[in-house]
């Protein structure tokens, strides 16, 4: 009897065993496929910190901190008040602390700073909705209801800087306005971004990316920020609800999603061809996320506002209202601009699979008697980092050692913002599809193992991917919208510890913006 029992369990421990090393062998497979894993954080404890007529301020609990999330409803007007009485002690902290010694050299004074933007605004304000200024109003008497003094120029200053950082020629749009201008070369972004979807994704949802690599270690990322709009005009018609990722005092969307699924992405791209009088890029994006239900109405608002200098543009559709039925098609746009022409391509583009190098006239360069192909072309993705596609654009294009530089330019394919930032995307994507490798740009470490069997992306595997592409000494925020569900995974650098981290090496933060719009 007890043979038999010592027998029975015998054959039990050594099935469990087997079944553990089998798991151990899926655990270590799942690793070395996620070698450069991601870390992904669920909130901690939600509470509401403080109220203003039916705006609040959220405080969410994390691994590193509280992150500060700020829910506001009501007529712009409104919302800018609520937004100030909620905030103002903190902006006029911050505009007090965070002056333009954080992102330049050289000697300057606020007062240079206010008539550098004074003169740009006065440019630019003729595009800019009356809404938008509105809400600009709406702020400075919140943020003087709750005893701290703010003025106008402090909440335009980063709309106008923005938009100026990744100006070509900074000598003749901006000289004879301030003193300023020849110190503010070193403020630029250089971004990546893409949206992938369809058959390369789990359920067809659609996937997007905006990885914003800027200054690093400015201390912008004490006072991280997300802002919920939910918009009624004066009549009380309600726009789009939609979140957006960004500072405290930074009242532009350098990225966003909307409750239709709409996402924004923006990647600075030098251009000759480039000019000031225009809506600054980040209240645009405010306008699409406000006002579009559709990739289409996206295309159509970024269309018809007034070019400015030289930008890329990934927008996403994750038509998260029609998920589950027939008319569900989730898809994404690039658009290149420079200050006179806008280009719209799609997915698997003929614009991107006939992208050679050109000359400033727009000639191809033959090498070998042959034209040198740089697009990358993909059904169901979309992706860009600096260098443009678009014949329009490249010729002119000083970003990605383009043409419109003094030299005539150089080869694309040997440009590190192409290599590292926008062909890792392709890369990723086409490594996935394959069911191949696919190692870090920059380091060489393995980001996916070959497997030989094709790959969907996930939020995880769209994480990993931007997160590749960013750069690993200027990572300031990275974030991943999953439109059609409506969630985004968000990280901020982090430069309070001993030694400065990327945003990609901190915990991507998972928030449900429809949660958040639960939130009462």
């Amino acid at each position: 009897m007890n043979n038999f029992f010592e027998l029975g369990w015998l054959k039990i421990m050594k099935i469990a065993m087997n079944r553990v090393v089998l798991l151990a062998v899926a655990f270590l497979f799942l690793s070395a496929a996620h070698a450069n894993g991601v870390e992904i954080e669920q909130p901690g404890k939600t509470s509401v910190a403080a109220v203003s007529g039916q705006g609040q301020l959220l405080l969410v609990d994390t691994s590193y901190g509280r992150v500060s999330v700020i829910v506001l409803k009501g007529t712009h007007y409104e919302m800018g008040r609520q937004y100030g009485v909620l905030l103002g002690q903190q902006i006029a902290v911050i505009t007090k602390a965070m002056d333009l010694s954080m992102v330049m050299g050289g000697e300057h004074s606020k007062e240079d700073l206010n008539r550098l933007v004074a003169a740009l605004w006065e440019i630019m304000s003729p595009h800019v909705p009356d809404a938008f200024k509105d809400e600009i109003k709406g702020i400075v008497e919140g943020a003087r209801e709750s005893g701290a003094e703010i003025s106008e120029l402090d909440l335009i200053a980063p709309l106008v800087i923005t938009n100026i950082s990744d100006m070509n020629d900074k000598d003749s749009l901006l000289g004879g306005k301030s003193s300023l201008h020849p110190l503010l070369d070193e403020f630029a972004y250089t971004c990546s971004a893409f949206a992938v979807w369809g058959d390369r994704t789990v359920g067809g949802k659609l996937f997007s990316s905006r990885v914003l690599d800027w200054k690093p270690g400015t201390g912008t990322d004490r006072f991280k920020l997300i802002t919920v709009y939910e918009p009624v005009d004066e009549i009380g018609n309600k726009g789009n609800a939609y979140m957006t990722a960004g500072y405290i005092g930074l009242i532009g969307a350098t990225n966003g999603m909307n409750d239709k699924g709409i996402t924004v992405s923006e990647i600075g791209s030098e251009n000759a061809v480039e000019k000031l009088d225009g809506m600054p890029w980040t209240l645009m994006f405010r306008k699409v996320l406000e006002d579009s239900d559709s990739l289409d109405q996206a295309v159509e608002i970024i269309q018809a506002a007034e070019n400015t200098i030289g930008y890329n543009f990934v927008i996403g559709d994750g038509d998260a209202e029609n998920f589950g039925t027939q008319a569900w098609q989730p898809r994404a746009a690039e658009i290149e601009e420079n200050g006179q022409y806008t280009v719209v391509m799609y997915d698997d583009d003929p614009v991107d699979r006939d992208a050679a190098w050109i000359d400033s006239s727009g000639n191809k360069v033959l090498v070998g008697g042959a034209p040198v192909q740089y697009g990358t072309p993909l059904k169901w993705a979309v992706l860009r980092a600096d260098v443009a596609m678009s014949p329009e654009v490249r010729k002119t294009q000083t970003a990605g050692n383009g043409p419109g530089n003094a030299d005539g330019g150089g080869n694309p394919l040997e440009v590190r913002s192409y290599r590292n930032r926008h062909r890792s995307q392709y890369d990723g994507l086409m490594a996935l599809e394959a069911g191949g490798a696919f190692n870090n740009p920059y380091t060489g470490e393995p980001v996916f193992q070959a497997t030989g069997e094709t790959r969907l992306v996930d939020p995880e595997t769209a994480l990993e991917i931007a997160s590749a592409a960013a750069m690993p000494d200027q990572n300031v925020l990275t974030i991943v919208y999953s439109a059609t569900d409506l969630d985004f995974y968000v990280s901020w650098e982090n430069s309070s510890g001993d030694e400065w981290q990327p945003a990609f090496k901190m915990p991507f933060l998972k928030l449900s913006l429809k949660g958040l719009l639960a939130k009462e």
